[in-house]
């Protein structure tokens, strides 16, 4: 199979599936290197195709599947010993963390793709910053950040953000 050949197929595949997939499994599927992967995912993106990298795998357009739900933005603060907490409650009123967004005085907005949709989604989340020794965005703001969050409607938005604010990570 030639390069772009291979590029259009995993093109194909992440349009087929609204999770993300790992560029090891693309690696599998079409027997090259997850390097390679690396590789055609950056000549896609270079050809202005938006494909996102999480960190469960590329995915295109997170959060907008075919339902009726809504995106809705909340601003919170509080420290990374929170951040799971501050996720449970997002998912245990019904919403998705889709992403945290950060304004960093010099690199302006960063944005890192979540998409946490359970408690085990966060837990997976949480666990990989322990063990990547790693810190949340949210730390290079003094734990101001902003997330896009999925809810069925706005009441269940209202809930989510009555249960943050009851909390204290409202900002």
């Amino acid at each position: 199979m030639k390069s772009e050949e291979r590029r259009n197929e995993i093109l194909d595949q992440l349009k087929k599936t609204t999770s993300p997939v790992s560029a090891g499994k693309l690696a599998e599927i079409f027997n090259v290197s997850r390097q390679v992967i690396v590789g055609d995912i950056a000549l896609l993106r270079a050809a202005s195709i938006k494909i996102l990298a999480t960190p469960k795998g590329y995915v295109i357009n997170p959060g907008n599947s075919n339902d009726d739900s809504c995106i809705y933005v909340i601003a919170c603060k509080h420290d990374a010993d929170h951040t799971l907490e501050e996720l449970y409650t997002i998912v245990d009123y019904g919403g998705e963390v889709i992403d945290v967004i950060v304004e960093h005085p010099i690199y302006g907005q960063l944005t890192g793709y979540l998409n946490v949709s359970s408690r085990y989604d966060a837990d997976q989340f949480v666990k990989n910053i322990e063990e990547q020794n790693t810190k949340p965005l949210s730390d290079l703001t003094d734990g101001i950040h902003l997330h896009n969050i999925k809810c069925k409607d706005k009441s269940n938005f209202e809930l989510i953000k009555k249960m943050l604010c009851e909390k204290g990570y409202l900002l």
